[in-house]
This record gives C-alpha cells, structure tokens and sequence, in this order.
C-alpha cells in the first residue's frame, strides 16, 4: 500500500456509532468524482460524515497540483488542520490527489502529521486503509441512502446539499498520454487507463437510484477512451450509458481536439437526452504555439473539427479554454487568438494568463511573456468573449428553458439558480413551486455575461 504510514488503529468506540469522516476536496471535476467515489466507500463501510473536522475521527483532503497556488492552500489547509492533530491523536489525517502522488517523498517532512498518502491510482485501497485503522470490513450496509458529502474547497460556502445529489460525475478513464509542455497531470495521475465499461454503468445507475439527473463523463480526454476486451471507443459508449432509462442529461468532459472527430458527433446527434454543449479546448489559434504547447493539432485541424461539430449539432454551446502568454507567444500570435474569439467560435471560454509550473517544459521555455503583457492580452480577449457570450445569452430572450436547480442564489437567497442544457446559469423566483423543485421551466426575460434571468413557467 502506497502510504506515508498506517500508524495505530482508532480507539474502539465506546458506542455504537461508527467513525464519522470530513472530507474536503480541492481542483477539477476529476478530484470532486474521486471524492465521491472515496465517500462512497466509506459510507458502503458504515462511516457518517461531518461538516467540521474537529468533530471528525477521519480527515480527508483530496489535493490538486495543476499549479503552485493550488499547493500553497493544500498545504496551508493541513497547517490549519494540525491542531486537531494535536488535541486528539487518535484522529487520522489522509492526504489524497495528485499532490499526494506529486509530493509522495517530501510530504511526510512538510506535513508530518499526515497519517497517509494516497494517489489517484491508489484509492482501490483505500478500504483496506480504512480497515487498518480499525474501521469494521465487515459492517452491515447502512440504513440511509448515501449522500455526498461537501465537495467544495471553500468551508462553509458550499451550495445547497439538498440539490447537489442531481448532478453525478462519473469517471470514464484515469490519466493521460499527451503531455502538453504546460500540464502535471501526466506525471500526477499517470498513463491513460479506460475504465471496465461495466462498472462505469453500474455508477451511473447507482447515481440515477440516489436521484440524479445529470451524469457527467470525465476524463482527461474522453475521446481517448477505448475498452480494449471488446473494442467500445469513446462513441460506442455514449450511445450505451445514454440509452440507460432513466437519465434525463447526459454530458461529459473534456475532450481533446486531436482525438475527437465525426464519430463521435454523429453519436451525440442520436441521443435525445445529450445536452446541447461541447467543451472543446482549443489553447490558442497560433500553429507556433500549438507547437510549442505539444498539442498535436493545428488550428486549421480544429476548425474543420468545429465545422462539422455545427453542421450536425446546430445552436450548442462550444465553450474552450484559451492560455494567452504562453512562452514564446509573440504579439501576432495572439493577435490570431484575439481574432478568433471575435469571430465568435466560441460561446463561452476559461481564459487564462500563462503561470509557469515547476516540472514542466513550460516552466523553462525561453522566451517567457513578460507579466504586465500577460495581463493587458488576457483582458483583451476577456474582453471579446464576453461581449460574444452576451450575445448569446441574449438570443434566448423570449425563450422557455428547463433548467436544473443549484439551490437558492448566492447573490440573492429570495431567487434560485440553476442551469440550462447548455449550462448557462439562470436565476428565477423562488416560491414554494420552485424551492423544492429539481427542475422548473423558466421564460427568458433578461441577459448578461454571466447568464439568464426569468419568470416561472
């Protein structure tokens, strides 16, 4: 077993209530569908959960490496969670994620009171983990449904847990091949594996009989998904899990350009329950950098991609993720990023300003961007794509949408929020017909940038 130590079992509870778990989880998509699948082994062991870690007997803190910021506040977190160690060492503290596997030989000298290390490939022990610490293997199954547990970053600003169970992510496959010059997930998560199409089926029912309505697909790049006992590509199995009775939407993330193509378009055009949207990343519109960046398509390759993806899927959402300062990017190559969120290809995008990563070619790539010019392209192109997002949301004015309930707004407690099909947040009113309701109908009254606000159908 991959840990930093098991130390001693918990103490034999004096009750019969069995060991309660905080878990809190930071980065992607990925890491919240790996603390769900954590969670749901602990619960399938008897374990409860709890908000607040000091009244926890198990600590979780599923990490993220993707950049240093986000190690700085992993590891800020379990400096604030070393008093409980402190106070009560009979408490265990695991460290799981990519900065588990990333800092796997240093972790026990930064953190020493961390009682275990496990990494994304770790987790199918993690029920022997538990057990070693004294936690029964052979506990009856538990008498209430399981519910996930927080899955935000950010204690206490977690959104309503009474609707978070509609949404499921569900992953396809685990690590990732490609090796773009800016990204560490290759190194923290390891080589492409794709996951027994079996029991990606049994999540996704088990996800539907806990009430959700949405399952989401994740990998670091679905389309390179490929079961290889029986040949089910990426396409083949879109078509299996969406023909699953019962689930109302059907989406997935991410895909990688180089691998998605015309099989799997056609595959989205015949199911009625896929949602209208498709997050493609594109990075830049500039070959050079695409060179740069190892992403193993040019922008020309993309945009025939695209072109079929709008022949055959009209009115979806192409949302991409954009890096402008990227090493190496001169003022014409973003020039033609700029240009190419103008035209309006895209109706939403994360952009971001290039930030090096240690351990990864980027990081040492001559010449780096200087900072200000990071900043002046990155709110040029923010720019852009904002006024194109406007327009689009704007196209729904009018509109009768279904929308999937988030919970009451943060901004104002007296409207809900939710998203559309094409994951556009929506607020509307909130009453005894909506605060209750997993999805409520909504006319498009007024847009913005950030989203759609409306009547009760």
């Amino acid at each position: 077993m991959n840990v930093v130590r098991q130390g001693s079992p918990l103490p034999a509870p004096n009750h019969p209530q069995m060991p309660a778990v905080y878990l809190q989880t930071f980065g992607c998509q990925m890491n919240v569908a790996d603390s769900n699948g954590l969670a749901h082994q602990a619960w399938s062991m008897g374990c409860t959960f709890t908000k607040e870690p000091d009244a926890a007997d198990i600590i979780i803190v599923n990490t993220c490496a993707i950049r240093e910021k986000a190690e700085t506040r992993v590891y800020g977190r379990l400096g604030q969670l070393k008093p409980i160690k402190e106070r009560r060492p009979d408490v265990k503290l695991l460290v799981a994620g990519c900065l588990a596997e990333k800092d796997r030989q240093i972790m026990q000298k930064k953190a020493p009171h961390v009682d275990a290390l496990l990494g994304p490939r770790d987790y199918k022990q993690f029920k022997a983990l538990l057990g070693s610490w004294g936690v029964p293997t052979d506990a009856p199954p538990p008498e209430t449904p399981f519910v996930m547990p927080s899955a935000e970053d950010d204690p206490g600003q977690d959104g309503a847990l009474e609707f978070a169970h509609l949404r499921a992510l569900v992953n396809i496959t685990r690590g990732c091949e490609k090796f773009c010059t800016y990204c560490i997930v290759p190194y923290t998560r390891g080589p492409l594996e794709s996951i027994d199409p079996d029991e990606i089926e049994s999540q996704v029912r088990r996800e539907l009989r806990a009430g959700a309505k949405e399952i989401t697909l994740l990998g670091q790049n679905v389309n390179s998904y490929l079961w290889q006992p029986t040949g089910l590509d990426f396409a083949g199995l879109l078509l299996r899990i969406g023909a699953i009775e019962g689930l109302e939407r059907l989406t997935f993330l991410t895909s990688h350009p180089k691998d998605f193509g015309p099989k799997v378009v056609d595959a989205l055009a015949r199911l009625p329950n896929v949602q209208p949207r498709l997050h493609l990343p594109v990075q830049c519109a500039s070959n050079s950098v695409l060179n740069a960046m190892a992403r193993l398509y040019t922008i020309e390759e993309y945009l025939d991609k695209i072109a079929y993806f709008r022949e055959h899927l009209p009115r979806w959402a192409l949302t991409t993720d954009l890096i402008v300062g990227y090493p190496t990017e001169t003022e014409d190559d973003f020039l033609k990023t700029l240009a190419l969120v103008q035209r309006g290809t895209f109706e939403s995008a994360f952009i971001f300003a290039f930030s090096p990563r240690a351990g990864t070619p980027a990081a040492t790539m001559q010449p780096q961007v200087p900072p200000e010019e990071k900043i002046r392209r990155l709110q040029a192109v923010n720019a852009a794509q904002n006024e194109v997002t406007r327009r689009f949301n704007e196209s729904f004015i009018g509109e009768r949408v279904r929308v999937l309930a988030q919970g009451p707004s943060k901004k104002d407690p007296a409207k809900m929020a939710g998203k559309t099909g094409h994951n556009t947040t929506v607020v509307y009113p909130r009453d005894d017909r909506t605060k209750f309701a997993p999805t409520t109908d909504v006319l498009v009254e007024q847009a913005f940038n950030w989203g759609l606000a409306g009547s009760v159908v």
